[in-house]
């Protein structure tokens, strides 16, 4: 349909000052709130991820992106009818960790993760091991995800696992991190099992384990 090509081609260009008429336009035709996340919005919330990650687009397109899809979810929202579009696929707790105050990566992930059909429960930044816990208990996720972007702090991402192995909760969720000085073989070191090097990558991963 040509609205849907018209949302998802000003999601892809970060057109966040004319998505909001576009979408109201597609819900205003009859258009199912459904095909307007998952076949406009979400899809070109992941071609920007993918362009992002080749480096064909640069952190400012991602970010213009990502304000279209959230002006488009704040239309829609409404409509969706406890939130069934959104927690459709499962939770996901994230948090950047105990001693670092960056959020832009954690940022893009949430919104990236909510493109996908994802409630996503923000912790916010230097968040504390008990929080972590807290937030498991209280909204039982499939996934947890750690955001670190300094070296240092990495270091307290042991203690953030053991906080939540100790409150006999590690066996309910699976484990995330990424950040610039994350790796791969930190995450196996640790026995975490999703690493993403980018938003995109990361929602990837997380509709893999609800997929399982």
């Amino acid at each position: 349909m040509a609205i849907l090509d018209d949302i998802y081609n000003a999601t892809f260009k970060g057109n966040y000052k004319d998505i909001d008429g576009l979408v109201k336009k597609a819900v205003g035709d009859g258009i199912n709130v459904h095909d307007i996340v998952n076949k406009a919005l979400s899809a070109a919330m992941l071609e920007v991820g993918d362009k992002f990650g080749s480096g064909e687009l640069y952190m400012p397109d991602m970010l213009l992106s990502a304000k279209a899809m959230k002006e488009a979810m704040e239309v829609l929202k409404p409509l969706i009818k406890g939130d069934s579009v959104l927690v459709e696929k499962g939770t996901v707790v994230i948090g950047t960790v105990k001693g670092d105050l960056h959020d832009i990566g954690k940022n893009l992930v949430i919104t990236m993760a909510e493109g996908q059909g994802f409630k996503v429960i923000d912790l916010g930044i230097d968040t504390d091991y008990p929080k972590f816990v807290d937030a498991i208990k209280e909204h039982a996720p499939q996934i947890v995800a750690f955001s670190g972007l300094l070296t240092t702090t990495l270091a307290n991402i042991p203690d953030h696992i053991k906080a939540i192995k100790d409150a006999g909760l590690r066996n309910k969720v699976v484990l995330a991190v990424g950040g610039a000085p994350v790796t791969r073989d930190f995450a196996d070191r640790y026995g975490i099992e999703i690493y993403a090097d980018d938003a995109a990558s990361a929602a990837k991963e997380f509709i893999k384990v609800v997929q399982k």
